[in-house]
């Protein structure tokens, strides 16, 4: 079932796409990857009581326990309506399973292996499809797209299309559905390619660098820089902070260079989905006075603005799980420094603001601790990984497998923190089924991790 799903998500829009199915069924089987996820659990939670097999402790159990007893707190507490509340939390709740499904397997050195060799081999595709799309033009970029839908499910309206808000000229989005999945999901694909790297060789150097173009070609600024995030978080622990700072001092020169050429502060911002922009001109243009005006209503108004609302009227439990009484509350907020009126369009682009709007200061706690604790368990994974690799004995494929699919979760929650801010990253299909997947596996390939108790239930 891991292995179906792991090269099943990603072509998911398409495949369906071709089905001879009602739009109707067509959204009903959206689900199918989510009822797998679940019946898998079911499965795995059966056998293991039956059997009175443990289950295995993770560093995240605790953090993911408050966060979800905040999320029923602020559920009760506010009143907010149950059915919206489940609706809001479902696609950040689903993956979870999905990692104590994976956490919990008997996975192999050599199964953990061929998962990875998939992602590898589906971003593979991903970059044959968008450069189809790239060099064929319109006839092959309107094959990929996803069919249009529409799903009414307990009084919420489900849209599935392609981009809400558009398309930016010349960019590519693979069979994800749309451009900023495929560019994320892509940074997923080159920190994974990154982890099979022991040398810097030019060969390998020219694999990463075909992966960054193409992720530069979804014009997702935020992807186009956790890309550069995700690169030198790999280089950092491969090779220490001296030459990191280095190659930083060096990225940061040539991108001031880039600066100068576009002297992007004298220009006005030009928005890639009305006018063809250049991939230097679409990051650079970030930086331009009229892009921060733009942004005051947009991501940098909800740091600026959403965050005092909260903390001064609903500072600990925040407005409720439901989106729409949330943003509701906060509009007619008494105290608000809010610089637009909220919508439910656009309200999750800065996830870690829309976090402490729905759960408040105790449901950010907890959400900031699961990211914390995961990284402080890649890092300590990857740490006795080193330190075994030279030790007479050890397995020298055991020890690889383990370093690296350390090194993935380590530069994977850096570059989601980060992008975090920019879009709701783990609610993505493409995104978040390979995340949690990631941090599944690392769990997995961690044999002296201590379990909980043994229960033993006959059936």
């Amino acid at each position: 079932m891991i292995y179906f799903l792991t090269g099943y998500i990603a072509f998911e829009e398409f495949i369906l796409k071709f089905l001879p199915v009602s739009d109707t069924v067509y959204s009903y089987l959206r689900f199918l990857s989510e009822i797998l996820i679940y019946v898998a659990f079911g499965k795995l939670v059966i056998h293991k009581l039956h059997r009175g097999i443990p289950f295995v402790k993770t560093a995240i159990d605790l953090p993911i326990i408050g966060f979800y007893s905040v999320v029923l707190l602020s559920i009760l507490i506010n009143g907010s309506p149950l059915i919206g509340s489940l609706y809001n939390i479902r696609p950040f709740a689903r993956y979870i399973v999905l990692f104590y499904v994976v956490a919990n397997s008997a996975l192999s050195e050599r199964r953990i292996t061929i998962l990875l060799r998939i992602i590898l081999g589906v971003g593979i595709f991903q970059i044959t499809a968008g450069l189809i799309q790239w060099l064929g033009g319109t006839p092959a970029f309107d094959f990929f797209l996803p069919r249009e839908a529409t799903l009414t499910i307990g009084g919420f309206v489900k849209e599935y299309r392609l981009l809400e808000l558009g398309r930016e000229i010349g960019s590519v989005y693979g069979t994800l559905g749309d451009t900023v999945i495929y560019g994320i999901f892509m940074i997923l694909v080159l920190v994974v390619y990154l982890s099979r790297i022991r040398r810097l060789e030019y060969l390998n150097l020219l694999g990463a660098l075909i992966l960054f173009f193409f992720i530069a070609r979804s014009y997702s600024r935020a992807a186009t820089f956790s890309a550069l995030l995700a690169g030198g978080a790999w280089f950092y622990f491969h090779h220490g902070w001296k030459k990191t700072l280095r190659l930083a001092v060096a990225t940061v020169l040539i991108f001031g260079i880039l600066l100068a050429v576009a002297n992007p502060f004298n220009l006005e911002y030009i928005n890639p989905r009305k006018a063809r922009v250049g991939l230097v001109g679409n990051v650079t243009g970030v930086f331009s006075g009229s892009y921060v005006r733009v942004a005051q209503k947009q991501r940098l108004g909800a740091l600026i603005g959403n965050v005092p609302t909260v903390l001064v009227n609903k500072p600990i439990l925040g407005y409720g799980a439901d989106q729409n009484t949330t943003i509701e509350g906060l509009n007619m907020s008494k105290r608000s420094y809010l610089l637009k009126i909220l919508s439910k369009s656009g309200f999750k682009d800065v996830y870690w603001v829309a976090i402490l709007c729905f759960y408040g200061i105790l449901g950010l706690g907890f959400f900031a601790l699961i990211f914390y604790q995961l990284f402080r368990a890649a890092l300590s994974l990857y740490k006795r990984a080193v330190g075994t690799s030279s030790v007479v004995g050890e397995g020298p494929a055991a020890s690889y497998v383990t370093q690296r699919i350390a090194i993935i979760v380590l530069c994977l929650v850096a570059v989601t923190v980060f992008l975090l801010f920019f879009n709701r990253t783990l609610e993505y299909r493409g995104y978040g089924f390979y995340f949690w997947l990631c941090a599944g596996l690392m769990f997995a390939s961690d044999r002296s991790l201590p379990t909980y108790r043994p229960l033993r239930v006959t059936l």
